[in-house]
């Protein structure tokens, strides 16, 4: 009660079709499907990942049940948190596989939140080791409008599997805010320009350069290390990647509230 007067102070399943689009999964965190998710405080500091409404506790970036992970309230927090979905069941498909979710934070001057997004086998249970399919410390508040991140996860196609929200690698900053967590599909062939010009990287693996394909706009590329260290930032479209190491990275490209994820080896 105290968090929740705090942020309106302080701010003042199934499948359906839609055109091309299958949705495979969907989670707008409102009560009675934010209870099946695994809500785990790693760094056992006894707090959790809570779940506000957005119209009631001021949080415009949203829309009606939202999760949030603190990392302070009236006192410093080094979070480890995760919340971690029900078993989701992905096709066994040649088409396209994407995950899509909303995040936001504090305000506009308060927002340095870490965090990591993970595909895990649904059998698993989440051990910190595993490599994200996302991860980025944020750049902005997005307290307006939400931050939009889309990420390529076609590999996992065929395998029933779950989505680890984890907020860490962080400390006194606020609260991070997630919301409108979604899986959907797309054909690879006869559905035009939305997947012809989908944001691709190439070549990958590589040992020299990456270029970035089919992006109407890069604000920003950033690159993550398997720590989630913040290895290369650019605005570039073509990335020298000859000073990292050998081994794999998270490439995020910025396109205003926009977010595009890619995975790369470096040989």
């Amino acid at each position: 009660m105290i968090k929740k007067l705090f942020l309106v102070s302080a701010l003042g399943l199934g499948a359906f079709y839609y055109g091309q689009t299958t949705t495979i999964f969907q989670e707008n965190f409102e009560p009675a499907t934010a209870a099946l998710w695994q809500n785990v405080d790693r760094d056992g500091d006894g707090e959790k990942w809570e779940f506000y409404n957005a119209e009631s506790d001021g949080m415009p970036a949203f829309t009606g049940g939202f999760a949030t992970s603190w990392s302070w309230f009236l006192e410093a927090f080094t979070p480890d948190n995760t919340l971690t979905s029900p078993p989701i069941t992905l096709p066994v498909t040649s088409d396209l596989l994407y995950l899509k979710f909303k995040v936001g934070a504090f305000d506009e001057t308060v927002f340095e939140e870490h965090y990591a997004v993970y595909i895990i086998p649904a059998t698993e249970v989440f051990s910190g080791s595993e490599f994200p399919v996302f991860e980025e410390t944020l750049d902005a508040g997005y307290t307006e409008t939400a931050k939009n991140v889309t990420v390529d996860i076609s590999t996992f196609a065929g395998q029933d599997v779950r989505v680890v929200l984890r907020h860490y690698n962080c400390t006194d900053v606020a609260f991070i805010g997630f919301d409108d967590v979604e899986i959907y599909q797309i054909p690879r062939l006869g559905v035009g320009n939305s997947i012809k010009n989908k944001v691709k990287i190439y070549p990958n693996p590589t040992s020299d350069f990456i270029k970035i394909q089919n992006a109407e706009k890069v604000d920003l590329v950033r690159i993550f290390d398997l720590s989630g260290k913040l290895v290369k930032e650019t605005k570039s479209s073509e990335i020298d990647v000859r000073p990292l190491s050998a081994g794999s990275y998270i490439l995020n490209i910025h396109s205003g509230n926009e977010i595009t994820s890619q995975k790369f080896v470096k040989k």
